[in-house]
């Protein structure tokens, strides 16, 4: 099937021609297991599906192709592996807890990443209440889900903007996070107080995964580097907000799916981990390093500092390296190499976007 193609996408039911057959649960690591994937035909996710698959583990990807961005971009993200032997694809509403429980019921996944969210710092200012039914509402329909079908093992992916603008750098788990700067950032921290009380009191492990301004190939079409390498190779200028000196700790996204993988290993409870390349850059520095990898200036203007922006973000890694053995590789210049070779020869439904995306160019959502 090509990312072209007009599908129609059915339930789990529909699709999993291996569920006749049981399957215990996995407890070896190494062994192959049943994972689901939620988000994963979006630009993290479906990286993560990928790998999970090349470990020879079957993955069932729920995801409800939210029109956020256009779905031939997603089903483009998912071109490789759509008729994969161990690849399941659901498209359902997190927020639907019946069609969420017969698409476990039917897979029986050992382990669940949940990535799947409502994703946008100023987009969360306008509709605050999307984002708390799809980030905190489907969290929990999630969380209750996983229990009731022997789900032992979540991995949450949450969100650096939990952090707001008022910490000490580098930004370390314990630190607060009770002053969220934008509905989204709250969402993203009640996700987190939802998943530490449901460990508390259920013999489950669920991992959080705090991310940090992630790119590479796939990523999605409205965020600054994939609109700043477009409209560099377009020879179209670039918009940055405020002076560009705002930084952000920007993660290769093949080192953030090896974060989820590490995370497979945590301690048993309740657990948060940062995910970053624990050294930040400027706007204006990504600019110059983007300039310098294509050899080519890039036509500046500036826009005024946008509502729930943080003039920060950098991780401390300590933990996730002690304690998983994970540790970020890809520096950015090495890491935009790789993007701009990706987008020369991408597919050509991911420079084919239009609203939001002609409304502003936001930096990241993390």
């Amino acid at each position: 099937m090509r990312a072209s193609d007009s599908i129609t996408i059915t339930p789990v039911a529909n699709t999993l021609p291996f569920s006749r057959v049981p399957h215990p649960p996995a407890t070896d690591y190494a062994s192959p297991m049943r994972i689901a994937v939620t988000g994963g035909a979006g630009f993290i996710g479906s990286h993560l599906v990928e790998r999970l698959l090349s470990d020879d583990h079957h993955v069932l990807c729920i995801d409800n192709f939210d029109p956020f961005y256009p779905a031939p971009v997603k089903l483009a993200n998912l071109a490789d592996v759509l008729h994969h032997p161990h690849f399941t694809l659901s498209s359902i509403d997190l927020c639907d807890a019946n069609a969420l429980s017969d698409s476990l019921a039917q897979f029986q996944p050992n382990t669940l990443f949940h990535l799947a969210a409502t994703a946008g710092v100023r987009p969360s200012i306008e509709r605050p209440m999307t984002y708390v039914r799809l980030n905190v509402d489907a969290t929990q329909t999630i969380l209750s889900a996983s229990l009731r079908h022997g789900v032992k093992r979540l991995i949450l992916a949450g969100s650096s903007s939990v952090y707001g603008k008022d910490q000490p750098t580098p930004f370390r788990e314990e630190h607060a996070s009770d002053i969220p700067q934008s509905p989204y950032a709250a969402t993203k921290r009640a996700m987190e107080l939802l998943a530490a009380a449901h460990a508390a009191v259920h013999p489950v492990t669920i991992t959080v995964c705090r991310l940090f301004t992630v790119y590479g190939p796939r990523q999605r079409p409205d965020l600054a580097i994939s609109r700043f390498v477009r409209a560099m190779l377009a020879h179209q200028p670039i918009t940055v907000f405020g002076d560009g000196t705002f930084s952000r700790d920007f993660t290769y996204v093949q080192d953030t799916v090896e974060g989820f993988l590490a995370a497979m290993h945590a301690p048993s409870g309740f657990h948060v981990y940062n995910l970053g390349a624990g050294k930040p850059f400027s706007v204006n520095e990504l600019v110059s390093t983007i300039e310098r990898v294509m050899q080519t200036q890039a036509i500046i203007r500036h826009a005024e500092e946008q509502k729930g922006d943080v003039p920060t973000t950098f991780a401390c890694t300590q933990r996730a390296e002690q304690q998983l053995g994970w540790s970020p590789r890809i520096d950015l210049e090495e890491g935009i190499r790789r993007f701009v070779a990706w987008m020369q020869s991408a597919n050509p439904v991911y420079f084919q976007v239009g609203e939001p995306w002609s409304l502003g160019i936001p930096i990241d959502d993390s």
